[in-house]
């Protein structure tokens, strides 16, 4: 044994003495582990070999006088110099699918679709770590990555590449130029620690379309990206929703959809009733809004026709808006528990009546979400919500926040000051609740908030009309019911129409009267 070669730990002296006693084999260095050659030195995957086996890794062992030895094989993108771990064993071969060494290829920087040349080097290390030793060689092959999220585009597309040049294919979204007008456009995440990006073209890696392209807080989440040939914009649009007569919520009410990074599609599971939806994002149809290409399309397009919905079901509802700037949903019939179809009010003005008719808030796609106007008829009432599917009363059992929102549960009694139309909106999934006035709205370009957000008018229960003192824009306005248009005026003040053309008004300060029974109107300067 030639100790002059390294030097032996103190700790090991009397192990190895010990070793000579019991004539176990003495730890020695005889000969380093040496690399076979690959079957194949340049390799190209692509759709049909993706889920296959790459070409057996294998090597002599290294003698180490018959102790135990582990090997860690290491992979090296020699165009870039970065290197990962290729994986470690204790046998003298190392088998891996091509799916998961082109993931390898994607973390080392590779371009898929290009050539790259990549080298494989060993270590062995022998008796518990005690020592290490690099193979006799290395081996060295050229592959192309693949990327099969490009499978299937046959039109102009790009790369979001997110810190270029340091960027990684498999996690870049791709933006499309589906027209061929020289516009991209598309759907990508963006990391909150993302301060830029590059857009590379997709059909040629080595050509840079657009860098230099800052990505602030605000904007980082799932984001809207259009380049035109000269400038990149970015639009937030952090949540996706559907809406429309179909859902629960009616097109008054959006039910939220959840992003999935794996499949990069948006989905929830919801019972639907025949009727219409659309796909919209951050409850502002400005910021997405998608329907049907053509009557029963899979392909959506900004501001297609309402979905239609044929049959009442529980479905898996899926968007997918990040396939290179062509857009589709799906639906799925799936089984699910519903929920009752109504909650009830009790209170102090119906005698704590928990059966009552008059008094509910529906769940029309029964799906533990309920949502309707009720009138309740006196002041200074109290109540509370109840279900009959578990025969509960539900009380307020939190503080009020800003939106009116609050807990629900084994709580308190719920109490409204004055006689009114009410939204109620119940959730018991996730036990809140929220109750805000409502009625009849103005609502345009001339009133104060514009065509966002209504103005409730107040209510006289005896006349059965409806008025408000406001100051108006040189503009125009209509009457909607309760938030939504499935009820709204407009037209000549002397015979409202549903549906019926903006009615203009100029500045000013008027009482504008509603008489919704006889369809007349009044506009009263102040």
């Amino acid at each position: 044994m030639n100790i002059s070669k390294y030097i032996i730990p103190a700790a090991l002296i009397f192990t190895l003495a010990a070793c000579e006693d019991d004539k176990t084999p003495v730890l020695q260095f005889n000969s380093p582990a040496a690399f076979n050659e690959l079957s194949s030195s340049e390799i190209t995957l692509n759709k049909e070999n993706y889920s296959k086996d790459f070409p057996q890794i294998n090597w002599t062992k290294a003698d180490y006088n018959g102790a135990a030895v582990s090997y860690k094989l290491t992979l090296k993108n020699n165009a870039t110099g970065k290197t990962v771990d290729l994986g470690e064993t204790l046998e003298s071969s190392f088998d891996i699918k091509n799916n998961e060494i082109n993931s390898l290829f994607a973390q080392t920087g590779a371009n898929p679709g290009i050539p790259t040349e990549y080298t494989i080097s060993l270590t062995s290390t022998a008796s518990e770590e005690y020592r290490t030793d690099e193979a006799s060689n290395t081996i060295t092959f050229k592959a192309t990555a693949y990327d099969p999220q490009t499978e299937g585009i046959n039109w102009n597309f790009a790369y979001v590449a997110v810190n270029y040049p340091d960027w990684n294919f498999e996690k870049s979204y791709l933006i499309g130029d589906p027209d061929e007008d020289g516009t991209f456009e598309g759907f990508v995440k963006l990391p909150k620690d993302a301060v830029n990006f590059a857009i590379l073209d997709g059909k040629d890696l080595t050509k840079v379309i657009s860098e230099g392209n800052a990505v602030q807080e605000a904007q980082a989440g799932f984001t809207k990206i259009n380049f035109d040939g000269s400038e990149t914009t970015v639009a937030d649009t952090t949540i996706w929703t559907i809406i429309g007569s179909a859902t629960s919520g009616g097109w008054d009410k959006e039910t939220k959809m959840e992003y999935d990074e794996t499949t990069r599609k948006w989905s929830v599971i919801t019972p639907l009733v025949e009727g219409e939806l659309k796909f919209r994002a951050n409850d502002n149809w400005d910021a997405g809004d998608f329907g049907w290409t053509d009557d029963k399309d899979e392909t959506l397009a900004p501001g297609g026709k309402n979905i239609k919905i044929e049959k009442s079901h529980a479905y898996i509802v899926t968007l997918d808006i990040t396939h290179a700037g062509k857009y589709t949903y799906a639906l799925e019939e799936t089984e699910i528990v519903l929920s009752s179809e109504y909650v009830t009010l009790p209170g102090s003005f119906n005698d704590w009546d928990k059966e009552t008719e008059k008094y509910r808030v529906v769940s029309k796609a029964r799906d533990f979400v309920f949502s309707s106007t009720v009138y309740i008829p006196e002041d200074n009432i109290e109540f509370k919500f109840f279900d009959p599917d578990k025969d509960a009363w539900l009380g307020i059992a939190g503080e009020v926040d800003e939106k009116g929102n609050f807990k629900i549960g084994d709580g308190d009694n719920i109490k409204l000051e004055k006689a009114g139309y009410y939204n109620f909106n119940v959730d018991l999934k996730k036990m809140t609740a929220s109750v805000t006035a409502t009625g009849w709205e103005l609502i345009g370009d001339a009133m104060e908030f514009g065509w966002d957000k209504g103005i409730v008018m107040d209510y006289d229960a005896t006349t059965k009309t409806w008025s408000k003192t406001v100051t108006a824009k040189d503009g125009t306005f209509k009457f909607r019911w309760a938030g939504g248009w499935d009820k709204n005026f407009g037209g000549e003040l002397s015979a409202l129409a549903q549906d019926g053309d903006n009615i203009p008004i100029t500045a000013g300060t008027y009482k504008i009267s509603l008489d919704p029974e006889k369809a007349t109107a009044s506009v009263t300067k102040q």
